[in-house]
């Protein structure tokens, strides 16, 4: 990049951290700001960025009436920032390298550079990645395990390398899995990368930098990443999932559970007689069964479905979106295709049965281990009955009791919180759990999490529908149904829930109106942390009384 471009984009981005400090621009504002930058372009012998602005300049023009805000000015501003980062260089041999695209991945942008990170994002908008930008690092601390991403990019500024905030972020000990961080900074010094990498960066690129030359470096770390994830996630004997994957697929159904009321079944599965087959055949012939089980259990499930082996001759079958009847037949049908099969081994053919026990998981507020214990119970009785039999689990089924309106109510576990957070915003979603979590983990209580991006996922889910007692948090606008229809529906149905409303809004009138239709706790978008904190404790409170 030519040194003449740096302090140009300098200004851009003061620009556009001012517009997002002030109400709606008008035209005539954003036209004058793309003069000012073509002026400039053409002062430092920078014609095609002159001519770019120029052309944005006649676009804008023709919307004089219209009203901007900073998102949409930024995004007029890509074809300027193109030429800024790659300048003659968007024809270099480096484009071909994106139609390698790579596998997808979830990449966190984190950093106070909103012109680059938006280059980025728009020049890489044909990749299989999403993009989720967070402004601070302390956010992306909170909220790398919940996320979960492949990557994360942190663009550092003067200063930030020795902030406890950027050690930590490195050095995070409570990474859910390996998750690469490269780092991005304008300082040149050699010093300064070793002591990025010294801290536990993975790649550390250099300002300015074209975002064909950042795919390439984050690529390769994404590729790193997901081989680790499958060779700490598979079992290498058999080809499958092994036990460490379970709770990932819990989560995921769980999820659909409480917010389509689709239940599923979990199987434990156990080889009979497999002690013999080792015994008599040699381990071997034992190994080869195995992986002949696990094959069978692959090809005869559907995608939707989890085979993992859960250990030595013991494999779970999670069915999603499955009925126990359903399930029972399904399990027969794996019995007798397995049956069927034979395995060779020195030239003597084995064929093997299997038993299993299963269970309909159709309470997400229960536990994996919970679910797991049932279906073993089930399990151990198939193989006591004499084996290659399929036993479904006995569940103790709990009363309900009369509420105060006479409708019928689930107990209430008083150890237990359940929070709804409705919201199609997932950067909030995420901080919000994270704070949810934070204030359960210091009252030394256990929490149910459910999130909804939109109101009407939440009022088909069984947390609604069951009248469970719980803190719901509601986005103030929303697709399909918006935060005040969905209070409406909890108000008009009288069910025992505290509710928050969030909203960009800070008008005092949409503030009172949400009030009187019955919201208890009101907070405004961007989030003040300690208020929110504070009107969050305080429902959590009321949940108990």
């Amino acid at each position: 990049m030519d040194s003449y471009v740096v302090p140009l984009l300098g200004r851009m981005k003061e620009q556009y951290e001012q517009w997002e400090t002030s109400s709606p621009l008008g035209g005539a504002e954003l036209a004058r700001f793309f003069g000012a930058i073509g002026r400039a372009a053409e002062a430092i012998g920078r014609g095609d960025i002159a001519a770019e602005a120029e052309r944005i300049l006649r676009r804008v023009n023709r919307q004089k009436e219209r009203k901007w805000t900073a998102e949409e000015a930024l995004a007029e501003m890509f074809p300027l920032l193109c030429r800024c980062y790659e300048g003659g260089e968007s024809h270099s041999p480096i484009a071909p390298s994106l139609q390698r695209q790579g596998p997808e991945a979830t990449v966190l942008l984190c950093g106070n550079d909103p012109l680059f990170f938006a280059y980025i994002r728009g020049a890489l908008r044909a990749v299989p990645w999403r993009f989720i930008t967070l402004p601070s690092l302390e956010q992306a601390s909170a909220s790398m395990f919940r996320l979960n991403p492949d990557c994360i990019i942190v663009d550092i500024g003067e200063g930030d390398l020795q902030t406890p905030l950027f050690v930590a972020l490195l050095e995070n000990d409570s990474r859910p899995s390996y998750i690469p961080i490269v780092v991005v900074s304008e300082d040149r010094r050699k010093a300064v990368h070793l002591k990025c990498y010294e801290l536990g960066a993975d790649d550390v690129i250099v300002k300015p930098t074209t975002a064909g030359e950042l795919f390439i470096r984050v690529r390769r770390l994404v590729e790193k990443k997901q081989k680790m994830d499958e060779l700490v996630l598979i079992d290498e004997l058999t080809g499958v999932y092994n036990r460490k994957y379970l709770p990932r697929v819990y989560d995921r159904l769980r999820s659909d559970l409480e917010r389509f009321g689709a239940p599923s079944c979990l199987a434990l599965l156990d080889l009979d007689h497999f002690k013999k087959v080792n015994d008599q055949f040699g381990h071997l012939a034992g190994d080869a069964v195995l992986k002949k089980l696990a094959a069978c259990l692959l090809q005869h499930t559907r995608g939707m479905d989890t085979v993992v082996r859960f250990g030595g001759e013991e494999f779970v079958v999670w069915l999603a979106k499955t009925t126990k009847g359903e399930a029972r037949r399904v399990l027969r049908r794996l019995q007798r295709r397995f049956a069927s099969e034979e395995v060779e081994v020195d030239g003597v053919r084995l064929s093997c049965t299997f038993s299993a026990g299963f269970v309909e998981c159709d309470d997400p507020n229960e536990s994996l281990d919970h679910w797991l214990k049932l279906a073993d119970k089930a399990l151990y009785a198939a193989k006591r009955n004499g084996g290659d039999r399929i036993e479904e689990a006995w569940k103790p089924t709990i009363s309900a009791k009369d509420g105060p309106d006479g409708k019928q109510y689930r107990p209430v576990d008083k150890q237990r919180w359940s929070v709804a957070i409705v919201d199609d915003d997932e950067l909030a979603r995420a901080v919000i759990t994270d704070l949810v979590r934070k204030l359960a983990a210091e009252q030394e209580r256990e929490v149910d999490v459910y999130e909804f991006d939109d109101g009407l996922s939440f009022l088909e889910s069984p947390l609604y529908r069951d009248g469970r007692r719980a803190v719901v948090i509601l986005d103030r606008v929303m697709p399909k149904m918006d935060g005040l229809e969905v209070l409406h529906h909890l108000r008009r149905r009288q069910t025992p829930h505290k509710v928050m409303m969030l909203t960009s809004r800070q008008d005092e009138r949409d503030i009172a109106h949400a009030i009187d239709k019955g919201a208890d706790e009101y907070v405004t978008k961007p989030f003040k942390w300690l208020e929110l904190e504070a009107r969050l404790r305080r429902l959590l409170k009321e949940l108990d009384e």
